[in-house]
């Protein structure tokens, strides 16, 4: 575990309010020991959030002692981050950006239950059973906005895009482009970029899904909402190029394993397209 210093202002909450009764035996531990030897509080980014997972209560804690930079370390437990990330939109739709912010939601035990712990709980069960209550799908047409999505979603996925010009040539690639992004309340958190070849085809140009949020249906309900427009313009195939079978990249073997979950097909490879060591997949789906 790698413990650095932040200071505690540049670190969001993730919860909308802090127990009372919680707060006050924390500020008794704390009285109770050296604080520079308090285990460092665990923290997590995904897309351009840095937030809190656990631990509120003792930042919020060391912030009326008027300590900022804090001990802290990334957290790396398997939690369910799509959960996190609701509870971030919920704290940026509220306004609370840092732990100062929670300074009028001290509240007591019965209240914290009622405003807190409860609508946890219902989240939860939402999310289990209802996930599409919590994800929204749109198209973007605003060339800054697709770019600035393309841009946060790419660079946070560095086992698929690591190249920087490959990633600023995609950034500017998607201007011209059907671009649809599915959101997190306000947090998008994936997006499909479309380029049509002509009336028949078109391909996917580029896409990503931040990868705390893999395998949870999110491709999936993308290419069902492009396919439903594709159809609607009557074109008749979808393509995609992504790393051949013939690299050991295992990242890549997931990402074909899922084209051709959604039904699509290898067609070709290209050896020198993007380079010999990068040998190109072309896929197509018969839409």
């Amino acid at each position: 575990m790698k413990v650095f210093i932040e200071n505690i202002k540049n670190i969001q909450p993730s919860q909308l309010y802090i127990s009372k009764t919680k707060l006050s035996q924390v500020e008794e531990y704390l009285d109770s020991i050296d604080i520079a030897n308090m285990d460092p509080l665990p923290i997590k980014r995904i897309g351009k959030y840095t937030f809190f997972t656990d631990g509120h209560t003792r930042a919020f804690a060391l912030m009326k002692r008027g300590i900022e930079e804090i001990k802290v370390h990334w957290d790396e437990d398997e939690l369910d981050w799509l959960q996190y990330l609701i509870c971030i939109d919920w704290c940026n739709k509220e306004g609370i950006k840092n732990i100062t912010d929670l300074k009028s939601r001290v509240v007591d035990d019965e209240d914290y239950k009622k405003l807190w712990d409860a609508r946890c709980d219902i989240m939860q069960e939402r999310t289990l059973n209802d996930l599409d209550y919590y994800l929204d799908i749109r198209t973007v047409s605003k060339d800054n906005e697709k770019c600035n999505i393309c841009e946060l979603i790419l660079k946070a996925l560095p086992n698929w895009f690591g190249l920087e010009e490959s990633i600023k040539e995609y950034i500017n690639g998607v201007k011209d482009s059907t671009f649809f992004s599915v959101y997190v309340g306000e947090i998008p958190v994936g997006f499909m970029s479309i380029k049509e070849h002509n009336e028949f085809t078109s391909e996917i140009y580029v896409t990503g899904i931040l990868e705390e949020f893999h395998r949870r249906g999110i491709g999936k309900r993308l290419i069902k909402a492009i396919e439903d427009m594709l159809i609607k313009e009557n074109k008749i195939f979808l393509t995609v190029k992504t790393l051949s079978g013939s690299h050991p990249d295992e990242g890549y073997r997931r990402t074909r394993e899922f084209y051709r979950s959604v039904g699509f097909y290898p067609l070709e490879e290209f050896s020198e397209l993007w380079g010999e060591e990068s040998p190109c997949l072309l896929m197509v789906k018969k839409l």
